[in-house]
């Protein structure tokens, strides 16, 4: 019933998108946004912070880096964070099911997701559990998000652990840039009613405030043989954020946000609660210190899995000063994390319910300007203490040659390792990993995965080089290439020992470092302006993995990357007020996952100076396709057709 009342709404919603077509064409009012407003040009020169911790231009950063604004996010009709990463080329996101996603970079793809660092607004939402994100309690609102910055590639050195194959950097936006209300309401076939709004004021003369809610719901995703996978789920969301600028160098924020997530058929539920200030002192023109701390408290809870509370104190201190043709980057940071862990579902059960982990870290990195405006060569180094682990040591250097205005060329070689998540490095759970086999005595032993065997980081050293170039003023190349070479990996080993019982025994099997990895590949990101009103991008990537080791190992076959994955996206303002915005993408085959090609469409009217309407239709070209193959401790849906329609109100 849930399949036929959406194919209805969808017929709905189409016949919707080709009125508005044909509106958008008839009128012509001015408006303030368009895509005129930013050149290609200007857009090369867009300020990051991911790379080096300081800011620096797009063009510049030594890193295969790739930046989606607030306005693509608004033209792409995406409505979360996930679906707006689909924006990056080379990244690879795929949809699990409803709620759930597989997102990485440059391999190792999986619901655990877990050399892949992400943060928000400098806050670490990687999850130590189970070394992976919770993207549907990691949502920020999307119409406050500035910028998504994604690396593709190592991060470790100013970042930390688990900065392997990339880091995605949410950085949101000044409450003094979020003045006025704004408020978005959308409803479709599958995403059911959602609706945010936010308001930004003023207390005294140099502090701003906004305060933020909203709630989303989404339908069941189908089942291969069409059958709903009940995986509906509902999420609310609020917070605020408050910046303060107390004098022209100093820059107080404090935010709080919190989250909660529902899904029905288990009746599974979870939340996020943080808090998260910073202090900025702008010291002289080349020097500035900022100190930062939060805490986070993540609850899931899971009726067929586990009960998981983890808590998370972070202090982290980081000063920049200039010295000559040097540029000196030092930071120090400490992380607690408290687990509070309860079994539920039948295949964990509890050894240790309890434990925390403390990090300490050091990191510093200098810039040296080798030749003034030509050639740049940075190194760093980052030192972190884990209780489990020890010390681990973090290098990279770099290098930005500069043989014209026009062009840029990058190197870089890193090392950065992924620390054993709490399943691997301690006995707090074991898992039930198979149907009972026949073992010593002809006893029936069932094969149990434990923490218990100690494994040591996994490793990477990875080399890369890379290409900008704009040999025109409406057009920008952007070019990476990328080798990796992976040791120490981590899977399930040996049988380690044989616990009889009546009726059946357990036979613990200890995590690891078994197995081995190559990667290699590159990625190409072409922009290009044939008008004012128009812009084209167009994304290519070529990803290779082989995973080695010993033939009873797991190889993990799932996390190989789509061998191509290209992707083409047009944004065109066919007048004043009317937008027609697309994507279309074509991600090769996976294990067990065949190749497909779909694309998405965004019809946007303004009808007044504040008023927008939109019309959106995703995943159009099948009625559902999956993207992501088996997952371990998650039902794996398809992804179905499906359109929705948009009204905001934006301040003027």
């Amino acid at each position: 019933m849930n399949m036929a009342r959406n194919r209805a709404r969808g017929s709905i919603a189409a016949i919707g998108i080709v009125v508005l077509s044909v509106c958008a064409h008839a009128q012509t009012p001015p408006t303030s946004r368009d895509l005129s407003e930013l050149s290609i040009e200007d857009l090369l020169k867009i300020t990051v912070t991911s790379v080096s911790k300081k800011d620096e231009t797009l063009l510049d950063a030594p890193a295969a880096i790739f930046v989606v604004s607030n306005d693509d996010i608004r033209r792409s009709g995406a409505t979360s964070v996930a679906e707006a990463l689909r924006l990056v080329p080379g990244l690879d996101v795929a949809a699990v099911n409803s709620r759930e996603w597989a997102i990485s970079a440059r391999g190792f793809n999986g619901i655990v997701s877990n050399k892949l660092l992400v943060l928000v607004d400098g806050r670490s939402v990687y999850a130590p559990l189970f070394a992976g994100v919770y993207w549907d309690q990691q949502e920020p609102m999307l119409i406050d998000v500035d910028r998504i910055e994604v690396i593709r590639g190592p991060g470790a050195t100013l970042w930390g652990a688990n900065a392997v194959n990339g880091v995605i950097n949410i950085i949101t936006r000044s409450a003094k840039d979020t003045q006025g209300t704004e408020i978005e309401l959308a409803a479709g076939n599958v995403l059911q009613p959602m609706g945010s709004a936010r308001s930004g004021g003023k207390l005294g003369e140099s502090t701003y405030y906004r305060v933020f809610g909203n709630y989303a719901s989404r339908d069941d995703y189908p089942l291969t043989n069409g059958q709903s996978a009940k995986d509906a789920w509902q999420e609310w969301h609020g917070g605020f954020r408050l910046d303060s600028y107390p004098d022209t160098t100093t820059h107080v924020t404090w935010q709080g946000n919190a989250t909660r997530v529902r899904h029905d058929e288990h009746a599974s539920t979870g939340y996020n609660l943080n808090t998260l200030g910073r202090w900025t002192r702008q010291l002289s023109e080349r020097s500035n210190i900022e100190l930062q701390t939060y805490f986070d408290r993540t609850n899931r809870h899971d009726s067929t899995r586990a009960l998981n509370i983890a808590d998370t104190v972070d202090v982290t201190l980081q000063h920049t000063f200039g010295v000559g043709r040097n540029d000196i980057n030092w930071g120090l940071g400490y992380r607690f994390v408290e687990n509070h862990l309860t079994p539920l579902g039948a295949i964990f059960s509890l050894r240790n319910g309890e434990f925390g982990v403390h990090l300490f870290t050091a990191f510093v990195q200098n810039e040296f300007k080798l030749v003034p405006d030509a050639l740049t060569v940075t190194a760093g180094v980052k030192l972190e203490r884990h209780d489990a682990i020890g010390v681990e040591l973090q290098p990279s250097l770099r290098a930005m040659f500069k043989p014209t205005k026009q062009q840029r060329v990058w190197a870089a070689v890193s090392r950065a390792v992924r620390t054993p998540d709490e399943f691997e490095n301690k006995d707090a759970l074991a898992i039930t990993a198979g149907a009972p086999f026949v073992g010593p005595g002809g006893s029936l032993y069932l094969p149990t995965w434990v923490g218990n065997g100690n494994p040591s980081s996994e490793v990477v050293w990875a080399h890369e080089l890379g290409y900008r170039l704009q040999p025109a003023s409406r057009v920008s190349v952007d070019l990476a290439t990328f080798y990796n070479r992976y040791s120490d990996l981590i899977t399930p080993g040996d049988v380690a020992r044989f616990l009889p019982g009546t009726p059946v025994g357990i036979a613990e099997i200890p995590f690891t470092n078994l197995l081995n990895a190559r990667a290699y590949g590159g990625e190409a990101a072409v922009t290009a302006s044939p008008m004012d009103s128009w812009r084209l991008t167009a994304g290519y990537s070529l990803a290779w993995l082989k995973i080695g080791g010993p033939v009873h190992a797991l190889k993990e076959t799932q996390q190989v990357p789509p061998k191509h994955q290209i992707s083409v996206k047009s944004s065109n303002d066919i007048t004043k007020r009317a937008s027609v915005n697309a994507q279309l993408r074509y991600v090769d085959k996976i294990t067990s996952v065949p190749a497909y090609v779909t694309a998405d469409v965004v019809l946007s009217y303004r009808l007044t100076d504040r008023f927008e309407f939109s019309l959106v239709g995703q995943n159009l070209f099948s009625d559902q396709h999956p993207e992501q193959g088996f997952q371990f401790i998650a039902t794996t849906s398809e992804i179905p057709r499906s359109f929705y329609a948009k009204l905001s109100w934006r301040p003027q």
